[in-house]
């Protein structure tokens, strides 16, 4: 066999490697299909066991949906999950498992419901027990989420979820309207304060008015005097920053109480937008009072464009100038919009909350300062232009100071009504049930489907594995395919189990005893697959992994065959150690190779004198002659490749029987010399992994394998290698002997037959 042939046989590509090998493997299934049955079996009976004996538990199940209200540049954004990064869908999914949210919903629930899933002696346990049987998912791209509760009882199950969900919706209605209740408070207290200041202020007028005894005291009545006048403008500057300083002392309190109680901030900035100002807020963030006039101018902008565009489509269509100029006019727009709600996001992202906080409570103080400090200087204006009218005009002075302070007092009060009135208790977030928990009396666990697929699954994956280990475990080849497989090399023929025969020579070999017998007939076809063979044959070595796998006999047989069709063949005992050809021959005491490669004289004459002719004919024998005691030794010297180079140049085959190849170095320096090697190998007696090592020892030191013989099939062995071992020909007749015998030698006497290759 060449180098390319050889490595095609031993380094197989990954695709036939892997295809091989799932063969192989199903091959084994098959084989201990037994196995694969009873690990079946006992798994279904494990399923059918844990079908019958497990609790039966019930799921419910609701769904939420979480909307954002309001057109606020600063509101909260409730983006749909996977849209944004940022979304707060995942936050919200997190909520509904918390202590706090569970905390409320045990409160909601009867004992009897607890006891059905929860240790009644242990309440510590009662929120993480709650959590173990529920749990929260997000609707992929949707603000939709699903909440879904497992147990005992169909009845507890739904009353559970429902509980949960109200303990939710419960938690996120307080939370969002926290910092606005706490703003009308304060809103609230600082009303009635300015109301008890107004009424103050009216009985002052009407008394004064009686007592100068005024006739037209309306509170709407003109003053001419220029300091009036200039002590009404002041009074008019005064509640202006009355107003704007009482809106900003309540959010600056507001605040001061959430950053006290450790209250998310950000909660905070949003809900008090329309008080402390849009302005400022946008100013915290670096936004200038230009950039927020264009977006309201922008947004007026779209509106506009909106109403224009549904006007144009019922006259012109899609295509009209006219409507794709006001398309590209809002699309511009609402990307501007969208650069700008980005924008104030990532600005929002940026800051941390202690950041945010200490930011928003400087802003608000400085600027709480600030209108104080006005106000105060307004207040000594005011009170001098006062004092200047009342010096002047006495009384009349006086009654138009309590005018305008009056006046004054009554914008405050409405523009707190207005504002208190404006504020949405229910904060920018709305949570409302789509689906509520229903009473669902079919079992999720166990679910048969899925017990069923893990009995299948469960069943062949054991399977599987304990034939793979009985498989690995097993050190014997069970077929042609395996062997085949895992050596690399083709397998030639199969020779069954012989008849025991009395005596020695060639009359107790097979082809001459019976060569009409099947067992004749396989080394007829092994004979014909080496010699139609691509690979060179013309001095083949015969080994085995063990001794007495048949190698001899195999060697003799073989020998006599390619003598039946005519070729000069040569026959040599090359175990120097254990010669089994010698003794099988009857050649036993006979000189032979031993004083051949001792002899000095020619190669020629020493093996003509040593030579034992026509044994049968066109068959001569070279025995092993008297066993050394350096076989190795005398081998490895120059006479042994000389031998063989006389040998290819007088006869048409020579076939060398040799010791077992991992034994033995002999068989090394036969093999290096020869054509190739034959490996005899017997299945219910060589190990897997010895017959391995030989065969990679013997491609270790680059060896061309021909191929395997399968010896000594047994009887129960033969269904495994059915369609190997000779069958088809049953009793083989002299006229096929003949025909195999002329395509045989004309094949030979072929022009371009392979040339022998010379041993060096």
């Amino acid at each position: 066999m060449n180098e390319s042939s050889w490595i095609q046989w031993a380094v197989p590509d990954s695709a036939s490697h892997i295809l091989h090998a799932i063969a192989q493997f199903l091959v084994a299934i098959r084989r201990r299909w037994q196995v694969m049955l009873g690990a079946f079996l006992a798994v279904a009976l494990l399923g059918a066991l844990y079908y019958a004996t497990a609790p039966r538990i019930y799921s419910s199940k609701a769904e939420l949906l979480i909307l954002q209200t309001g057109d606020n540049a600063l509101s909260p954004t409730i983006e749909a999950q996977g849209s944004r990064e940022n979304s707060l869908i995942p936050t919200f999914v997190n909520l509904i498992t918390s202590a706090k949210v569970l905390e409320g919903a045990i409160q909601k629930l009867s004992r009897d419901d607890l006891a059905v899933d929860l240790n009644m002696d242990k309440p510590e346990t009662w929120v993480e027990g709650l959590r173990r049987n529920l749990s929260a998912s997000a609707v992929y791209r949707t603000n939709i989420m699903t909440v879904e509760y497992r147990s005992k009882d169909p009845g507890v199950a739904a009353r559970v979820v429902s509980a949960v969900v109200q303990s939710y919706l419960d938690f996120m209605r307080n939370t969002t309207q926290g910092t606005t209740a706490e703003i009308i408070r304060i809103l609230t207290t600082e009303k009635d304060d300015i109301a008890a200041r107004l009424s103050e202020k009216e009985q002052a007028l009407q008394q004064l008015s009686q007592q100068i005894g005024a006739l037209d005291v309306g509170v709407n009545s003109q003053t001419v005097h220029p300091l009036v006048e200039r002590a009404k403008a002041f009074n008019e500057a005064l509640v202006e920053v009355q107003k704007e300083r009482v809106q900003l002392a309540a959010s600056l309190e507001a605040l001061e109480n959430a950053v006290r109680q450790g209250a998310d901030i950000r909660q905070y900035l949003f809900a008090a937008n329309d008080i402390i100002g849009q302005q400022i807020l946008l100013g915290v963030l670096g936004f200038s009072r230009e950039e927020t006039a264009a977006r309201l101018e922008v947004e007026r902008k779209v509106v506009e464009d909106r109403v224009e565009l549904a006007r144009l489509l019922q006259e012109f269509g899609n295509n009209h100038p006219r409507v794709q100029a006001v398309q590209q006019r809002i699309a511009a727009n609402e990307a501007f919009l969208l650069a700008y709600q980005d924008r104030l996001r990532a600005r929002l992202d940026n800051l941390n909350i202690p950041e945010l906080s200490q930011m928003l409570l400087g802003t608000l103080r400085q600027r709480v300062n600030e209108l104080w400090q006005k106000e105060m200087s307004l207040q000594a204006q005011y009170e001098l232009a006062r004092q200047e009218a009342a010096n002047l005009a006495g009384g009349l002075a006086q009654l138009e100071m309590l005018k305008n302070d009056i006046t004054g007092l009554r914008e405050l009060y409405g523009g707190l009504v207005r504002r208190i009135t404006n504020l949405d208790l229910a904060g920018d977030l709305r949570a409302s049930v789509i689906t509520e928990p229903r009473e669902n009396h079919s079992p999720v666990s166990p679910n048969f489907p899925r017990v069923l697929i893990m009995v299948i699954l469960g069943g062949l994956t054991l399977g599987m594995f304990v034939v793979y280990v009985m498989d690995v475990l097993d050190d014997r080849f069970r077929s042609v395919e395996e062997i085949q497989w895992q050596l690399r090399a083709p397998v030639l023929s199969i020779i069954r189990e012989m008849p025991p025969r009395e005596g020695n020579g060639v009359e107790v070999l097979e082809v001459v005893a019976d060569p009409n017998s099947a067992i004749s007939e396989s080394f007829r076809t092994l004979r014909t697959a080496l010699a139609l063979s691509d690979q060179p044959g013309d001095t083949i070595v015969i080994t085995s992994t063990q001794p007495g796998d048949g190698k001899s006999t195999i060697s003799a047989n073989l020998a006599i065959t390619y003598a039946h069709v005519g070729k000069r063949t040569l026959l040599i005992d090359g175990d120097l150690r254990r010669p089994g050809l010698t003794q099988l021959l009857g050649l036993r005491g006979e000189p032979g190779i031993s004083e051949v490669l001792r002899d000095t004289a020619p190669i020629a004459e020493a093996v003509q004198a040593r030579l034992k002719t026509n044994i049968v004919p066109d068959l001569d024998v070279l025995p092993c002659g008297r066993r050394p005691g350096n076989p190795a030794e005398l081998l490895a010297g120059p006479r042994t490749a000389e031998l063989l180079n006389w040998a290819v140049e007088h006869y048409d085959q020579v076939i060398i029987d040799s010791p077992p190849a991992p034994l033995a170095s002999d068989t090394a320096i036969w093999g290096r010399l020869a054509d190739g090697i034959i490996l005899v190998l017997q299945p219910d007696k060589n190990k897997r992994r010895a017959v391995i090592r030989a065969t990679e020892y013997l491609a270790f030191l680059k060896i061309p394998l021909l191929g395997i013989v399968i010896n000594r099939l047994s009887n129960e062995k033969e269904k495994d290698y059915s369609g190997y071992s000779g069958d088809y020909y049953g009793q083989a007749d002299e006229s096929h002997e003949e025909t195999e015998i002329a395509e045989i030698a004309e094949s030979i006497a072929a022009p371009d037959r392979i040339v022998p290759r010379r041993v060096a």
